[in-house]
């Protein structure tokens, strides 16, 4: 089935009824298995806190602190090969009955799953609407084990999630009441939408889920955290929660709270908040969502000769008069005056040209440092690439 029969397919269920649709997954099992390894590399001595990806082994009496050698590395070839190791462990170190190993948000570590991981979803918002906030993803790899989290309250996000290897069987519990078993296998695509209590069961099962943000409490907790930015910086304030004496002075009580008030008040009325949203909402665009993105490429040096591909689309937004955010791969920055508008006109994906036909197609001389600059940005964000290695025009 192609990508476009899947999408339109679940397009017409979305947001109503679960689906289980055969879909090919955006990258193979090998390669999110080798994702999978080296995430795992930084937890082995134990667990890191406030970071990207988070890494939990999970059993049935609950998720280890420092799962240590259970963790999966570089002899598991794959997860064949990692369940059988795991089933030779000492008894009581190894997990007797079942494990769940979950990986949330390791995409960005590698670029290239990241971006058809990304591309894939692109074909899918195009069907459904393009989500207002980041996406979660999460691998995982388990073996008998029951993952029961998704029955305690209704889901606020919809959740796709691709089965590359093993089975996957999902519990729908519905409103009115009744059940719905959904049993996925290798190539297959399971989907429920918000609102739905959910348990699984995963069997030798590697996995790729989304997990897309639909409740309202996550879309003005999102304003609340930009807003919460803008206040912060508004403040000289080192973090703490102030302590006044008593009895306080008279109307003095509560002035600190006040001024962090006020300060919420002007940041809510000016206009860094409304510009900070748009610029959010153009790296979402660029990215589908898919958050943390890439951490930009190294530099490198542009000569009037030499001869780029456009190889993204530049997400472009407007920020007020004469000045528009340009967004690529989940990064964003502001292009201000008409030069950059003429620039964009000639960055379409697929294009080649030299860095002087662009300046000369732009009224600029073939050495102007701005363009220079835009055009190693670009790069660094993987939106341009050289289609030669260059030449010097003496």
């Amino acid at each position: 089935m192609t990508e476009t029969d899947w999408t339109e397919l679940l397009g017409q269920v979305w947001g109503k009824e679960p689906a289980l649709l055969p879909a090919a997954a955006p990258a193979d099992q090998a390669h999110l298995h080798r994702t999978i390894v080296a995430a795992c590399e930084a937890f082995r001595a134990g667990t890191v806190f406030r970071t990207f990806p988070q890494v939990r082994f999970h059993t049935p009496l609950g998720w280890l602190g420092a799962p240590g050698r259970l963790l999966p590395d570089a002899a598991d070839r794959d997860l064949a090969c990692y369940r059988h190791r795991l089933r030779r462990e000492p008894p009581g170190s190894g997990p007797d009955a079942g494990f769940l190993l979950s990986v949330r948000q390791p995409l960005h570590t590698d670029y290239a799953l990241w971006s058809a991981v990304r591309d894939t979803l692109a074909g899918l918002w195009r069907q459904v609407g393009w989500p207002c906030l980041p996406v979660e993803a999460e691998l995982t790899e388990g073996d008998g084990f029951t993952r029961v989290r998704g029955l305690a309250v209704a889901s606020e996000h919809a959740v796709l999630t691709w089965v590359l290897e093993g089975s996957l069987e999902a519990e729908l519990h519905e409103a009115d009441g009744s059940l719905r078993v959904l049993r996925a296998g290798a190539g297959d695509l399971l989907y429920w939408p918000e609102g739905s209590r959910w348990r699984e069961h995963h069997d030798g099962c590697l996995s790729l889920r989304i997990s897309v943000p639909r409740a309202q409490r996550l879309a003005t907790g999102a304003v609340k955290n930009l807003l919460a930015e803008e206040v912060r910086d508004r403040l000289e304030y080192d973090g703490t929660v102030p302590c006044l004496p008593y009895p306080p002075p008279d109307g003095e009580p509560a002035a600190p709270m006040l001024a962090i008030g006020e300060a919420a008040r002007a940041a809510a009325a000016g206009a860094e908040l409304p510009a900070a949203l748009r610029t959010r909402w153009a790296a979402w665009c660029s990215s589908a969502g898919l958050e943390p993105a890439p951490e930009p490429r190294a530099d490198v040096a542009l000569v009037p000769g030499q001869r780029l591909r456009v190889v993204r689309e530049i997400v472009r937004q407007p920020d007020g008069p004469g000045r528009r955010i340009w967004a690529v791969n989940g990064h964003a920055f502001p292009v201000g005056g008409e030069a950059g508008e003429r620039i964009a006109r000639h960055l379409l994906p697929g294009r080649e040209l030299t860095v002087s036909q662009l300046c000369e197609a732009v009224g600029a001389d073939e050495r102007n440092g701005a363009v220079t600059a835009l055009l190693r940005k670009l790069y660094r964000l993987r939106g341009i690439e050289l289609a030669d290695s260059g030449r010097t025009d003496g």
